[in-house]
């Protein structure tokens, strides 16, 4: 019921709630609605199989599906649900993973195929080589870490399907990569993808009673949970970038990578510090950590990835803060499981668009490189023949974030030089870059008068 003021000149309206009293709709020129009634929520299990998952969630030609690649190359969830697609018949998927390795191999028959025709993501290996040789008809879009969360906060990534691998969860959707057979460490890229996504599915091997202990992503955002028999393999979480390495030319690289922090004064208390997953990278971790025994200092916080060499520093002492956004091989998961140290997501590590990232402060990054030149600029994504075979990670975050970002790469690889006059392709700009680490010595970039 509906009751207005006989008053021309009075916007008085009254209506009835539905607890049956008269009440005013507009109160000093506000609108406001009436009580319109109550109800008890309920709920009911959201668990289901990926295929009908899939089909409630509206699966249709042209949709976007996002993927984490937290499991690397053990990662099954992005091949099994793109065969789910292709047998319904659903074409011109664009897929926005954060990163695909060399399981994803398949993938090169999905796009064969016309199951997917768009990606907007970090690419390794053999399907990176692929695309390289047969173009999409859409632009293969890289994104860094950051970049990519900023992308899809912002809209500029519309997700309508955000498939989220959890080593565990509950019947409502609270999931997580901490526990469980199949555990990968903390879920940290797809909290972003929960939030903004139309529609979200869990897909795990492992459901518990509610609640999950862990809830990386929760309840509020899942769809669906979608059981499959495994996710992956986490032990090939560590993949050929994420081992330390062997080489004696690389190991002198990383020894001078230490040496020029020191020299710098950062190996200090309190210093924040991170390195890359390639194997120059992770050996400089290792002669950090010796060098911070043996100036008797403790760093405040590795950030980053974490490693069982960034695992072992923590527990000598060396350094009192593990910070981490994703773990690295197969001790480290463990590792956590009993010694969590503080996981950030990803938008908390380096979304460039917030008020504050763990990576603002970072006193020292050591990167890789496929190619880098006399402006300092680096390629990590292509080799000098324009193949494109590695993702982006956190490269430009953090060589933007630290006060000395170090570059290491041996001046050839085989018979091909890798200092060039111009890099192949520009990943990280050399604005952002401090000095590059070769086995020749060490280059520092002239803007950094203070080195």
């Amino acid at each position: 019921m509906i009751l207005k003021s006989k008053n021309p000149w009075c916007k008085s309206m009254k209506a009835e709630n539905s607890a049956g009293r008269i009440v005013e709709t507009n109160i000093s020129g506000k609108e406001y609605k009436p009580f319109s009634g109550a109800k008890k929520h309920t709920y009911a299990s959201k668990v289901t199989n990926l295929k009908d998952a899939l089909k409630k969630c509206g699966l249709k030609d042209g949709m976007c599906i996002s993927f984490h690649h937290q499991l690397r190359n053990g990662d099954f969830v992005i091949n099994q649900t793109l065969d789910i697609v292709r047998k319904i018949g659903v074409k011109n998927i664009m897929i926005a993973q954060t990163a695909m390795f060399n399981v994803h191999e398949p993938i090169i028959e999905f796009i064969k195929d016309g199951t997917v025709n768009r990606i907007e993501g970090s690419i390794n290996g053999i399907v990176g080589d692929y695309i390289s040789r047969n173009p999409l008809d859409y632009p293969v879009v890289l994104r860094s870490h950051g970049g990519r969360w900023a992308a899809v906060k912002t809209g500029e990534i519309k997700i309508d399907i955000a498939v989220i691998a959890a080593s565990t969860a509950d019947e409502r959707g609270n999931a997580t990569g901490i526990i469980g057979e199949n555990a990968f460490g903390p879920i940290s890229y797809s909290q972003v993808d929960a939030m903004n996504a139309d529609k979200v599915i869990i897909v795990t091997d492992n459901i518990v009673d509610y609640p999950n202990i862990f809830q990386e992503i929760q309840e509020r955002y899942v769809d669906y949970v979608a059981q499959v028999d495994r996710i992956g393999d986490p032990k090939n979480i560590m993949s050929g970038t994420t081992k330390i390495t062997e080489d004696p030319m690389k190991l002198q690289i990383a020894h001078d990578c230490v040496e020029l922090m020191d020299a710098a004064g950062l190996i200090k208390d309190g210093m924040i510090f991170q390195s890359g997953a390639g194997g120059i990278s992770l050996a400089a971790i290792k002669y950090l950590g010796e060098r911070l025994e043996e100036k008797n200092v403790v760093a405040s916080t590795a950030t980053g990835g974490l490693t069982k060499l960034i695992c072992d520093i923590y527990q000598s002492g060396r350094v009192k803060n593990i910070y981490y956004s994703q773990v690295f091989d197969d001790y480290s998961v463990k590792f956590i499981q009993n010694n969590l140290g503080l996981p950030a997501d990803i938008g908390h590590y380096a979304d460039p668009t917030s008020k504050g990232r763990t990576i603002d402060g970072l006193d020292t990054v050591v990167l890789g490189a496929t190619e880098v030149d006399t402006s300092f600029n680096v390629n990590v994504n292509t080799h000098s023949d324009g193949r494109m075979l590695h993702g982006i990670g956190g490269h430009q975050d953090t060589a933007a974030g630290s006060s000395l970002c170090i570059i290491t790469c041996p001046v050839y690889r085989k018979t091909n030089p890798i200092v060039l006059e111009h890099v192949t392709t520009i990943s990280t700009p050399g604005d952002v870059v401090d000095a590059i680490v070769t086995n020749q010595g060490i280059a520092i970039n002239p803007k950094r008068t203070d080195l």
